[in-house]
């Protein structure tokens, strides 16, 4: 009996893994907001996001436009987070099942 409980405690206390997205061409551009037309500091010099980055999907929000943006970090085609709590456009990103 202790050890079912041990399983369904450990089950049920592991913390939820975050979706997996990834840009759906290199035009995806990096937000700061859930606003299209606000691009991230770090991406407003023309630079273009390659389609070997993801999105570690933390969250979404319906910005004023009534369209749907998901944020979440940033992460290079090496696997390192290259930007914290960015939006992007859920038009542009097509994310893994949670």
């Amino acid at each position: 009996m202790r050890l079912l409980l041990a399983a369904f405690l450990v089950l049920f206390a592991a913390p939820a893994l975050a979706a997996t997205c990834a840009p759906v061409s290199t035009d995806a551009r990096i937000l700061s907001s859930p606003n299209y037309d606000d691009i991230h500091p770090d991406w407003s010099d023309g630079s273009r996001i390659g389609l070997s980055w993801s999105l570690d999907h933390l969250g979404e929000e319906e910005g004023e436009d009534g369209e749907w943006y998901l944020i979440g970090d940033l992460i290079d085609p090496r696997g390192n987070v290259a930007a914290e709590s960015v939006f992007v456009s859920a038009m542009e990103w097509e994310c893994d099942s949670e």
